[in-house]
């Protein structure tokens, strides 16, 4: 399904229709996620010793029944679905350290606004990659994410997309607002300056960066650099700027010491963000850098982790967002216009 699957409504019917429409890919995906993870005793263990259903219901009740409708829609177990919708919570819950190149993102105030990332995660995720479309009378959000999660990175009509990059190595929390649920409620804010106060504002259950660009308060373009973890957040480019991120933090020094980093490329990659991206203009400049490598992880059978995906979101008159459903470098760039597509 390479075109985005359109819900419409309040949360739970948006749900609803995400488990209905995706219900077998949700059970495929579900089946080698609760798998990894230790098996459903380990993952009750996961949902029962941390508060993270409390944080959403708390800040994103519409996303909470959105979830809750997921996973009766498709007829799946709630605790193993929100195992599922907490990837980066649960690789510090669980202490692993894999070899985690988990995203590299690139942001520009243009003209044209740019911003877009590969997403890279653990291939048995791989078939799972669905693009959804959220639309109400108000604004529509299109989100890549992997069937039964309510997003990994998007766009609104609203005129601003959000992209996001893992650092596993800050301090964390099992009582803050997990990372998928952190992206949808900034998604889902009237403006830019508006989506970056909301990530501000809240309790971040994992360290990540989350770039923002777009149309403000005031119609103008900014660009925000948010570097969170659970001690707080802080800018890691100046406002309005051009900048790249990749998965070890810039600005912040709430690391958490027992976080041992793994082996990354993080700094190679943050390397070619600084160079290359210094040269991108236009959204196929930049659908380009992030379709080779070292941005693009391909599928590799002696490798876990993969490009999962990848976003491009252009800002002028109208919000395109151009993504993959598997690496760039072997999957064909999709094209949607964000708009609101109820009156």
């Amino acid at each position: 399904m390479s075109e985005p699957l359109v819900v419409t409504g309040d949360g739970r019917a948006r749900g609803l229709a995400q488990g209905e429409h995706l219900r077998e890919a949700i059970h495929e995906v579900l089946e080698r996620v609760i798998d990894a993870m230790g098996g459903p005793a380990q993952v009750d263990s996961f949902i029962e010793n941390t508060r993270f259903r409390d944080a959403i219901a708390t800040h994103t009740p519409d996303l909470l029944a959105e979830f809750e409708g997921i996973a009766a829609g498709a007829g799946v177990p709630a605790n193993h679905l929100l195992a599922h919708n907490l990837m980066d919570e649960h690789w510090w819950w669980s202490e692993t350290q894999g070899n985690r190149e988990a995203c590299s993102t690139l942001a520009t105030p243009g003209p044209p606004a740019l911003v877009g990332q590969t997403m890279d995660l653990d291939r048995l995720l791989d078939g799972s990659q669905r693009a959804v479309t959220h639309s109400t009378t108000d604004s529509s959000v299109t989100v890549l994410t992997s069937a039964g999660l309510v997003g990994l990175c998007g766009a609104s009509s609203a005129g601003f997309g959000i992209c996001v990059n893992a650092l596993t190595t800050l301090e964390h929390s099992g009582s803050g607002l997990p990372v998928a649920f952190v992206l949808r409620g900034a998604l889902a804010q009237p403006n830019a300056d508006a989506a970056a106060e909301f990530i501000r504002s809240v309790p971040h259950a994992s360290g990540q960066h989350y770039a923002i660009v777009g149309r403000g308060r005031s119609g103008n373009t900014v660009t925000s650099s948010v570097e969170c973890s659970a001690f707080g957040t802080i800018a890691s480019a100046e406002p309005g700027s051009r900048f790249g991120h990749a998965n070890h933090p810039l600005a912040t020094a709430d690391v958490d010491p027992a976080m041992i980093p793994a082996e990354s490329r993080s700094e190679l990659r943050q390397s070619v963000l600084d160079v290359a991206g210094s040269e991108v203009t236009t959204a196929d400049d930049l659908a380009e850098l992030l379709s080779v490598s070292p941005l693009c992880l391909t599928r590799r059978d002696d490798h876990e982790w993969f490009t999962f995906g990848a976003i491009v979101v252009e800002i002028n008159d109208v919000v395109t967002m151009r993504y993959t459903l598997g690496p760039p470098d072997a999957e064909q760039w999709h094209s949607t216009v964000v708009e609101i597509s109820l009156r």
